[in-house]
């Protein structure tokens, strides 16, 4: 069933459908930046942290098999603010965590909450997209990126002043669950449902199989540039840390420029040749930083990178979101499984790489898979 709303309708939905992707990025930085103030105060080693944090993306992984199907069932506007409010609400409780057992049950939470909203306002997303008739995914993933770097930097300044992490996550935890009950009146009530029956479980077809592979290869190198990028660049440097996350930097901000331009530049070429030249720019750009391993080059070597990494995710979701063969939450839900599986992969796989051999070789393996990716988005049908 198709959806029909007032332009002025769609717009709310679009402005609401935002402000989700913000506050999602808001509150994962905000968290993230705190992580050497809760390392410090629970007294961790690096490897005990490594194991606690790894609580995290088992909730999301946790959470992605019942989205699709509470999506189904109530629909994905009532799914995000149920999903905010269980996000949003752990996170003082990231702050308070006096052991490390309570930080693992609490990250747990957060994760599964983040994926559930994850899940189901990139559903709305879907539905914006079907009010409009045209492709905007990758405006809301640019606005979940600003909502990140601005948590990023927030956090920091906050640290910097003595603020303490309760009351930092506290403040940004219920300011965003205000912002996620307001925006809920302005969410697509009714999710876009095809004419054609879809079942509630259904395997992949081999169109949705294929953008699962490339979605892995996308968020495996993600993964990788998020943990590893700043360490081989501080490496190129010396070890002089003061200038150690400028390329990672650059990295972001062609990240955020990408998924700005990114809608249009999938109308202008469609789906098939923009994900050839994303996939194509992550090689070139990470050839030119490990075989020129120069400050300038490496910077401009990772803003490349960035730039083909920005779209590949939110072109993807958008397909996947429009399968005839299994339902929006479903769908997203599938490739969100894949796509995370390679986020978690990526950083531990280069982490083992380069105990055996160097972090250089280990970055190597990202070439390979931006190669991959190319490959496999010429098979995508028009």
């Amino acid at each position: 069933m198709e959806l029909s709303l007032t332009s002025n309708h769609a717009k709310a939905a679009r402005l609401a459908t935002n402000a989700l992707f913000f506050i999602s990025g808001l509150s994962f930085s905000s968290w993230a930046s705190r992580i050497p103030d809760v390392k410090e105060k629970l007294g961790l080693g690096d490897a005990a942290l490594g194991t606690v944090l790894f609580a995290m993306p088992i909730g999301s992984l946790s959470a992605l098999p019942l989205a699709g199907v509470i999506i189904n069932y109530i629909g994905s506007r009532k799914v995000t603010v149920i999903a905010a409010i269980i996000y949003l609400l752990s996170m003082p409780f990231l702050g308070i965590s006096n052991q490390a057992w309570q930080l693992a049950i609490t990250l747990f939470v957060f994760g599964f909450g983040g994926d559930l909203l994850n899940i189901s306002m990139n559903v709305q997303a879907v539905n914006v997209e079907k009010t409009m008739s045209k492709s905007i995914m990758s405006s809301f993933h640019a606005i979940f990126s600003i909502g990140f770097m601005i948590g990023a930097a927030l956090g920091g300044i906050l640290a910097s002043q003595g603020i303490s992490t309760v009351w930092h996550l506290s403040t940004v935890g219920v300011l965003d669950i205000i912002v996620a009950l307001f925006v809920y009146q302005y969410l697509i009530a009714q999710d876009f449902k095809s004419s054609e029956a879809q079942p509630l479980f259904a395997l992949p077809d081999k169109a949705l199989m294929l953008l699962g592979v490339i979605c892995f290869c996308g968020m495996l190198c993600e993964g990788a540039m998020a943990d590893w990028s700043v360490l081989y660049y501080k490496q190129i440097l010396g070890n002089a840390s003061k200038y150690a996350t400028s390329a990672f930097t650059a990295f972001s901000i062609t990240m955020v420029i990408g998924r700005i331009i990114g809608d249009k530049t999938v109308a202008k070429l469609g789906l098939k040749k923009t994900l050839i030249l994303n996939c194509s720019l992550v090689t070139i750009g990470m050839i030119l930083a490990l075989a020129l391993p120069i400050s300038w080059t490496v910077i401009l070597g990772f803003s490349i990178t960035g730039l083909g990494l920005s779209t590949v995710v939110p072109l993807i979701y958008s397909e996947a979101g429009h399968s005839k063969t299994m339902s929006a939450g479903v769908a997203l839900a599938a490739i969100s499984t894949v796509g995370i599986s390679g986020f978690m992969i990526g950083p531990v796989m280069i982490g083992y790489i380069a105990e055996f051999t160097s972090l250089k070789i280990a970055l190597f393996s990202l070439v390979i898979l931006g190669g991959l990716g190319t490959i496999l988005s010429t098979r995508i049908k028009n």
